[in-house]
Parts: C-alpha cells; sequence; structure tokens
C-alpha cells in the first residue's frame, strides 16, 4: 500500500483523491493547507497547516503536490530533502534547470519523482500510437482544448484566483495547452520551431486563451489551441498522407479514438478502463514504483524535461 500525503486543497484534490480511492494499492493519509477549515473538508484523516510537520511523519511514502504551478519547484524539492517521493502536478516546474535539479536530487537520494499527467497514460492514446502508421505520413495535427471555464468571469469582475495570475504562472498554456503539447511531444519528440501567441484578458492581463504552433523538418505541423476564456473545439484532428485520426474529447480525457481511411467505414475504439481520467496514469506510477523500474521512469522523466523545455520555448517567442 502506497501511503500519501497531500500539499494543497485546490480544485484538482477531490478528483485526485477519487482516483486514489478507486485504483488499488493507495492510502491518503495526511493534507495540508494553508487554511485546516479548507484542508479538512476532504475527509483526510490527519491535516496539517505545517508543511514540515506533515513531511516528518514516518509513514508517508509519497507526497502528491497539488499547489499553484509557481509553487511545484519549491514543494518538491523541500519533500525530497526529507526522504518522500513526489508526485508533482503538472507543470512539473517553472524551467528546465529546476526539473533537472529535482531528477538529480531524487537520484541522489534514490527516491522516485513523477509528473502527473494524465493523457499519455491512457489506453485509448497507446492506440493513437498503434493506429498512426495506417495514415501515412501525418502533415497537420489540429490539438484543440476550448472552453470556457466557469471561474473566468469570477476573474474578470476582479477576484483573485491563482490560475489567472503572472505570480502563480497561470494561464492557457500551462494548465490546459500542456495537455495537447504532452501529447504532440510523446509522439514526435522536440519541434525543430515553435510560435506562440495568446490573448492576454483580464485585470492581470494572463494569456486566457493562444495558439502553439509546432513545426517539424520532417514535414509536420502540430497547432495547439486552449482557452478558459470561449467555447470552442475538443479533441485531435491527425491529417496523414493515406488517412486520418479523430480523437474525441477534451485532450485530457482522450474519450473515444476514430480511425478514417479512404473507401472503408470508420473504426471506433474505446480502450480506458477507468471512467475517471486520472486512474491510469496512478496505476502506472503503482507499477513503477512497486517493480522499481528505474528504465520507466527514465522514460518519463525525459518526456517531463521535453515539455518543460516547450512550455519555456513557446513563452519565449511570443512577442507583445
Amino acid at each position: 500500500m502506497i501511503r500519501v500525503a497531500i500539499a494543497g486543497s485546490g480544485r484538482i484534490v477531490p478528483q485526485m483523491l477519487e482516483a486514489m480511492q478507486t485504483v488499488p494499492g493507495y492510502e491518503v493519509v495526511a493534507i495540508c493547507g494553508r487554511s485546516r477549515e479548507k484542508a479538512s473538508r476532504f475527509g483526510i484523516p490527519d491535516v496539517y497547516t505545517d508543511y514540515a510537520q506533515m513531511l516528518a511523519r514516518p509513514d508517508i511514502d509519497f507526497v502528491y503536490i497539488a499547489l499553484p504551478n509557481s509553487l511545484h519547484f519549491e514543494a518538491a524539492k523541500q519533500a525530497l530533502l526529507a526522504g518522500r517521493n513526489v508526485l508533482c502536478e503538472k507543470p512539473f516546474t517553472s524551467t528546465v534547470a529546476q526539473a533537472e535539479e529535482l531528477f538529480a536530487l531524487a537520484a541522489e537520494r534514490g527516491l522516485w519523482i513523477f509528473e502527473a499527467i494524465s493523457n499519455i497514460h491512457l489506453p485509448n492514446f497507446r492506440k493513437v500510437q498503434e493506429l498512426l502508421p495506417q495514415i501515412g505520413p501525418v502533415r497537420l495535427v489540429h490539438a484543440d482544448y476550448d472552453e470556457h471555464f466557469p471561474r473566468y468571469d469570477q476573474y474578470l469582475g476582479g477576484m483573485h484566483i491563482p490560475v489567472f495570475t503572472h505570480e502563480y504562472e497561470g494561464g492557457a498554456l500551462r494548465d490546459i495547452n500542456i495537455y495537447c503539447l504532452h501529447i504532440i511531444l510523446a509522439l514526435y519528440g522536440r519541434p525543430d520551431k515553435v510560435f506562440y501567441a495568446s490573448n492576454a484578458c483580464g485585470p492581470d492581463a494572463v494569456g486566457t486563451s493562444g495558439a502553439a504552433t509546432l513545426v517539424y523538418d520532417s514535414g509536420l505541423v502540430a497547432v495547439c489551441t486552449a482557452s478558459m476564456d470561449s467555447e470552442g473545439p475538443h479533441g485531435f484532428y491527425f491529417q496523414g498522407e493515406r488517412g486520418a485520426l479523430r480523437v474525441y474529447g477534451l485532450p485530457n480525457f482522450f474519450t473515444k479514438v476514430e480511425l478514417l481511411l479512404p473507401g472503408a467505414a470508420p473504426q471506433v475504439f474505446e480502450l480506458n478502463r477507468y471512467e475517471h481520467r486520472l486512474c491510469h496514469q496512478l496505476e502506472d506510477y503503482r507499477d513503477i514504483y512497486e517493480r522499481g523500474d528505474r528504465a520507466a521512469a527514465q522514460r518519463l522523466q525525459e518526456q517531463t524535461l521535453l515539455i518543460t523545455d516547450t512550455l519555456v520555448r513557446c513563452e519565449a517567442s511570443e512577442t507583445r
């Protein structure tokens, strides 16, 4: 049984808690939040407001870091220094150097650290990997995560919401376009060129919507759009020279895959075994940890470094 302590009490916590109650092998024993009242609402046995005090517990195997984006690095580093394994929410860190420091520290201490990212662990994504050769060389990919966030209007009204602040590195690129980018990078690797443009809306002028274009010298262009301020399409469309693949649902769900070949009826695949989108990643992290599979962990680390590098490159490409 993997005994987990949670750092943070935001909106992702009840989702991860439900997933950890669904996937065998996890037990959540403690939570730390700035507000005892807020952290107490999840029914977790032990509640802390002192992070160091929680980390000192000898019975914790993993710390799940669910804090605002800009706080991930320091919280993960503190956990590793306390001898705890880490599951850190996406985006993993602000910079590649920070990610490399955490991975080096974990290796030095014989610990495990993972980025919590759901969609690259889904069976439907693995089916996409399997089917892609059938549609020939892929020339264009459209990836879209577009919805009007419920709290966007509150942000416009002046409410301080971490996901809509520069202070906490909020905005559409790091918060939701990361799901589109993770898929493209897992399939095709590091792009040769990246371009990003965003709409800076609201009182903090945060990029609440935007488009990232990834260009590969092999002849592939992938356009990843994400919005928190407006409704739009969801999913992926892979255009190949001999056919197409369509993926339905939000890019963090990957609910259905459709293979479209000329002259043939569409083939539909729905292979995710859990309805809850966070469960498959927890299966993978549990199995890697219990097997002691350092090679699998290294592959995930390389993916995390790649996505962090790409986020930074996107931000650097944008001029205002």
